[in-house]
């Protein structure tokens, strides 16, 4: 049979009237009044729980008692008794897990209240050496409707328990609860706290550029170390977001950690975008840095040398003679300069794949032979360091790309005018291909814009092709110019 719990002015009578005397009844009050003290006293949880138990045995009267504490995992955590001998706890070995008639207590939510507790088909799983119990209460130990725990007594000093004794264990049941929440509560607080510390900090060196921003293997090792759970694993769920999780055999997370996770796994995504985006646009600052510094070699250096070396050679008049020969060496030292610095140039200006390669060059000798013989006027266009930035991988996808576009134009679109742009734009290389054609038949075979389509999907990129007023089509073609 199941009761509520009374309210305590009702609960401090039914212990008054059943106690033997007045200054046994003020005792055992004062221990109630104890026990309600401990939930608000400290933040140490099993001291407290360990007075709950302790005392909810002595007022009832009961040789035995016990507290349970569940788990993220939906088992006891933690364990707390009275009454039992230390000899006896050793030669029991391990403590209950749960199972059984205290399992019932969790599962059905309610108190259990047995007369003889050999009688409940559900009592089993005792350890050997475990002591006769006959009699038995147990009530859940709940919070606004969730149970954290059990909370039971067996051996009651006077036979079976009566619903006095539900009244007071149920009472007990409730501070042992508020206990409960209380320190989880401030266990997560803690929790949040490291788990934002590590965010910050993995903010901070990622920006910083310590830890690259693809290293996902860093990002975990950090995440453990400064949120001091050895048990955490973050990988990569899809691409662009991350995943936080405890490792195989570890607790899982709880709906609270989950959600905590889920700010720290936003947030470390967040830096990771601008730590590639800063890395992004480094990297296009210093290439057009690097054309800046070709340019103005090419454009005031050689030609500042260039005039000079014409001047020397007007005045050098007889160069058999040493003043002549002494000219007409400088001459020849302006012009090795001259060769170094164009060397200089041409490195400045290379390409990160290989020596000699240029996409410019490429895509102008494509574009001329695919439209060799067409009647069909052609615009090419480049926009930022293509030459720079662009490796011969990545070299290789844009030629096939504006390859097969034109391809589709020659074939299918009876265009007059075809206009071609490559662009270095932020993070990504852009291709587009715009004609003034009909625009694209509905019975076209769509097996080569489909090849398009997937080789911007490998590389995390996009592709589009849509119409053009009054008449023709645009294809647009744009990845990230670094492979993620």
């Amino acid at each position: 049979m199941s009761t509520s719990p009374d309210t305590l002015g009702a609960l401090v009578a039914r212990i008054m009237e059943r106690a033997e005397g007045l200054d046994e009844g003020y005792r055992r009050v004062g221990l109630l009044v104890a026990a309600s003290e401990t939930v608000t006293e400290g933040l140490e949880l099993t001291p407290r729980l360990q007075t709950i138990v302790t005392v909810a045995r002595e007022l009832v009267g009961a040789r035995y008692g016990a507290l349970g504490v569940i788990g993220p995992d939906g088992r006891l955590e933690r364990f707390l008794h009275s009454g039992l001998e230390a000899d006896v706890v050793a030669r029991m070995g391990e403590l209950p897990t749960g199972r059984g008639i205290l399992g019932a207590v969790i599962t059905d939510q309610r108190s259990i209240r047995l007369a003889h507790l050999a009688d409940d088909a559900r009592s089993v799983g005792f350890p050997a050496h475990h002591p006769h119990m006959d009699s038995f209460l147990g009530a859940p130990i709940r919070v606004s409707g969730t149970v954290y725990g059990n909370l039971y007594l067996t051996e009651h000093a006077d036979g079976p328990f009566d619903e006095t004794d539900e009244a007071i264990i149920a009472a007990l049941a409730a501070m042992a609860g508020t206990a409960i929440a209380n320190a989880r509560l401030y266990e997560q607080s803690q929790d949040d706290r490291r788990w934002l510390a590590a965010s910050e900090r993995l903010t901070q060196r990622l920006l910083a550029g310590e830890i690259d921003p693809d290293d996902l293997a860093t990002i975990g090792a950090v995440a453990r170390e400064l949120t001091d759970d050895p048990g955490l694993e973050v990988d990569e769920a899809e691409p662009g977001r991350l995943r936080v999780r405890r490792t195989a055999g570890g607790h899982p997370l709880s709906d609270a950690e989950r959600e905590t996770a889920a700010r720290f796994e936003r947030s470390v995504a967040i830096a990771r975008e601008l730590a590639r985006a800063r890395i992004d646009q480094q990297r296009i600052a210093l290439a057009d840095e690097r054309d800046r510094i070709a340019r103005d070699l090419h454009d005031h250096v050689i030609q500042s040398l260039f005039a000079v070396g014409l001047s020397l050679q007007s005045v050098v008049g007889d160069p058999s003679t040493p003043t002549g020969a002494r000219i007409a060496t400088q001459v020849d030292a302006i012009d090795s300069t001259i060769r170094q610095i164009r060397q200089a140039i041409y490195r400045l200006s290379a390409p990160p794949g290989a020596a000699g390669y240029s996409l410019r060059a490429r895509i102008n000798t494509l574009v001329r032979e695919t439209l060799e013989g067409e009647q069909l006027d052609s615009r090419l266009e480049f926009n930022g360091p293509v030459d720079t930035l662009v490796d011969l991988g990545l070299g290789d996808e844009v030629a096939a790309v504006t390859r097969e576009a034109l391809s589709n134009t020659v074939r299918h679109a009876r265009a007059t005018l075809v206009e071609v742009s490559v662009s270095v734009r932020g993070a990504g290389v852009v291709v587009t291909v715009r004609d003034d054609g009909v625009g694209m038949p509905e019975t076209q075979r769509r097996s080569g814009l489909a090849n398009l389509a997937a080789r911007a999907r490998e590389r995390g990129g996009e592709f589009a092709i849509e119409p053009v007023v009054p008449h023709g089509t645009l294809v647009r073609w744009s990845v990230p110019w670094e492979a993620r």
